[in-house]
């Protein structure tokens, strides 16, 4: 019946919606929703994206996953401060828990448990460790992130596009509250799902779908107007290594040079041969330059709800399979130093 619901408010609202055009590519009102850490791919995509000219950040949502809404929030707000950015809000958003689900019982095992690893902090200010980079002197906005994202959608109709880098909690609960507003996004930009490689946290689902495996169904069945997936397939030999590290590095003037020496510094300084994906930031330079893909296809795309295993859906999307890791590369540093690739 909720299903019925939504679907039939999402096609009462598109028989009342004027015919506008798209937003070009890599341009245009975005909303991040995502689970930032500390200069973490969420955080360097954001970074990425606050890079471009053409991109308007109406805000950014937390949600939890990587980390616990209260700390994303503080990394957020913290990484905007880094930036001189601190105009575009910051709203700390909701969370499912997996640890009440029969597979996430015994999460401890997983690869990856994301926020899992920690207890949940009281607070944005009063996380279980001091962030390396200091807390934020700025705050939240006292809002709900599915409020705010249907109040920026409805107040700027068919220009809006999603990056949904962390799970979908905020976006589906926007949808189900507001099932109105489906009509009116521009897009979605999913982060997400494993299709032809093994998952990250069990062998058959990527983290983001798997921590809400629910949310991911609904939001992803939700009949946008243009859905965009960047699955694991596109992202697992996109490693951030020393030779990457140096090129960000080496522009002193960048706004992140210093704090990504002091986070990612003594890691190469020990290990020259570390790496590790980039995986958000992947999602965002296909916003930014949609010509670093190299193989896509459309097709039917959903989450399985009790597990978040990327299965056949009703709704279609554009699901990115591999991206040209030269354009990749140049993309990422350009963002990341100020020295913007065309």
């Amino acid at each position: 019946m909720r299903k019925f619901i939504i679907l039939l408010a999402v096609a009462l609202a598109a028989c009342s919606a004027p015919t506008t055009l798209h937003q070009p590519p890599g341009a245009g009102k975005i909303i991040i929703d995502e689970d930032p850490g500390e200069l973490n791919d969420d955080a360097l995509a954001t970074a990425m994206l606050l890079d471009s000219s053409q991109v308007e950040v109406l805000g950014i949502t937390t949600v939890g996953g990587n980390t616990w809404p209260e700390e994303g929030a503080a990394y957020a707000l913290r990484l905007l401060e880094l930036l001189g950015r601190t105009d575009i809000p910051v709203i700390q958003g909701a969370t499912a828990d997996p640890r009440t689900r029969p597979d996430g019982k015994n999460y401890r095992s997983l690869p990856y448990a994301g926020a899992l690893a920690r207890p949940r902090p009281l607070g944005y200010r009063n996380l279980s460790e001091t962030p390396r980079l200091g807390y934020p002197t700025t705050e939240p906005r006292d809002a709900t992130a599915s409020e705010f994202i249907a109040d920026q959608v409805k107040s700027n109709p068919h220009q809006v596009t999603i990056l949904a880098l962390g799970p979908a909690t905020n976006l589906a609960r926007a949808i189900e509250d507001h099932p109105e507003i489906v009509p009116l996004v521009n897009g979605v930009v999913f982060m997400g799902g494993a299709f032809d490689v093994p998952g990250s946290v069990t062998k058959d689902a990527e983290f983001n779908w798997w921590w809400d495996p629910r949310a991911a169904e609904t939001a992803l069945g939700a009949p946008f107007r243009e859905k965009t997936v960047i699955p694991l397939d596109a992202c697992q030999e996109l490693l951030y290594d020393k030779e990457i590290y140096d090129r960000v590095v080496a522009a002193p003037a960048a706004p992140l040079s210093t704090p990504l020496r002091n986070l990612h510094g003594s890691i190469f300084a020990g290990n020259p041969a570390y790496s590790m994906p980039v995986w958000d930031t992947v999602a965002a330079a296909v916003f930014l330059q949609p010509d670093i893909v190299t193989d896509t296809s459309d097709r039917p795309v959903s989450a399985e709800p009790a597990t978040g295993k990327a299965v056949q859906g009703a709704s279609p999307a554009h699901v990115v399979s591999h991206v040209d890791p030269t354009k990749f590369w140049d993309t990422y540093v350009g963002r990341l130093t100020g020295g913007r690739t065309s």
